[in-house]
């Protein structure tokens, strides 16, 4: 992933970058970026390797459990950042923890750009948020998909349900909602049928009106083209026994908005578990919008890159490596992001989001009469 930023921004992007971060050298061994805390400052890397880990809850039952079974290793290593990559892109969020731990194997040199500093850059620059957004979604995904082979790997069960309804519609505007009802087509979906298949291309994405779909995922790497071939002839039961559900999407979330990053083939599958509702856009149509329209770009990167930062957050849960429990009794620290604590600074625009999604949907029953 080191040339997203290459491929993603322009060099005004680059020359504000450099007028306002500082160089610094960390010695080695240092921590840049703690888990479970705020993200403070964006880093480049530009000279040197860091390494990001996560590591598990530190409860009695874990501690038990690693000593029964001699298990040394509650830290996962996720990945590592060499020259010209880039971390902490999530510090355009004032309450968005870290989920992992960012330190310094070797003497590096990296370019440090204050959050603050950065966040007024994205509030003021369209163009630059929209690059900026999409790049940042591009490495969050790289590393979503790491964590779903993690998770595949230990064998454990369903992801929550993701709650995105209130944040996507929060943050596109009401003109991004209009064309989407304008653009989009109503499509009625009978339980089990498949609308993306892993492996093979997205042409669409889609906005669950009504009913529930399932997100697959393969537990096994196998030759794409026995997948589909698997899947023409309708083989239900080898399909069974290759994918896991990690995820149930409901009313309100998109399907198939990560294929708007890229022209990847998809790695998940999405079925649907009863008769749905859907808006289908077409792929093509919504990525020449977003060329036209940079305002729009700039707000549906922030929604897509949100997502995959709640996605992972919900993800490292289930893998052990959540935010911080409160129990009752206990001192709350102020540098803490605890499991249930609630963003207040989110909190108008959650209400925005269910009425702004509301009102599509009274849209889109005026549409179809």
């Amino acid at each position: 992933m080191k040339n997203v930023l290459l491929q993603q921004l322009n060099n005004s992007d680059f020359q504000w970058l450099k007028t306002h971060g500082n160089r610094q050298q960390i010695p080695a061994q240092t921590v840049l970026v703690e888990q479970h805390h705020p993200v403070n400052n964006f880093y480049i890397i530009l000279q040197g390797v860091l390494v990001a880990t996560m590591t598990k809850n530190k409860n009695r039952m874990d501690r038990v459990f690693a000593a029964l079974e001699e298990e040394q290793e509650l830290m996962q290593e996720i990945t590592r950042f060499e020259p010209g990559e880039m971390f902490g892109e999530i510090s355009f969020s004032e309450t968005s923890p870290s989920i992992t731990t960012v330190k310094s194997l070797e003497n590096v040199l990296v370019l440090v750009v204050p959050a603050k500093q950065l966040r007024d850059k994205l509030e003021q620059d369209i163009g630059f948020a929209a690059r900026f957004y999409r790049a940042s979604a591009i490495l969050l995904l790289d590393r979503f998909n790491y964590l779903v082979q993690l998770f595949l790997t230990h064998k454990i069960g369903q992801i929550p349900p993701l709650q995105d309804v209130p944040l996507i519609f929060g943050e596109l505007s009401d003109s991004d909602v209009d064309w989407m009802i304008a653009s989009g087509q109503l499509e009625e979906l009978k339980a089990g049928e498949i609308i993306i298949s892993a492996g093979r291309p997205v042409e669409n994405l889609y906005v669950i009106i009504q009913g529930t779909i399932s997100v697959l995922v393969s537990e096994e790497r196998k030759n794409p083209l026995s997948s589909i071939f698997a899947a023409l002839e309708n083989d239900q039961e080898t399909q069974e026994l290759l994918q896991r559900e990690i995820a149930q999407m409901a009313k309100g979330n998109l399907v198939g908005e990560l294929a708007i990053l890229d022209t990847h083939l998809s790695f998940l599958t999405y079925v649907a578990l009863e008769n749905c509702t859907v808006l289908k856009i077409p792929r093509q149509k919504f990525l020449l919008k977003l060329e036209q329209d940079v305002g729009m770009a700039a707000r549906f990167y922030r929604v897509v890159l949100m997502l995959l930062s709640q996605r992972l957050q919900n993800l490292s849960s289930r893998l052990g490596y959540g935010r911080t429990e409160y129990k009752v009794g206990q001192s709350l620290s102020e540098d803490r992001v605890y499991e249930d604590e609630i963003d207040v600074a989110s909190m108008d625009n959650l209400t925005l989001g269910g009425a702004r999604l509301d009102w599509m949907l009274k849209r889109l029953k005026l549409k179809a009469n």
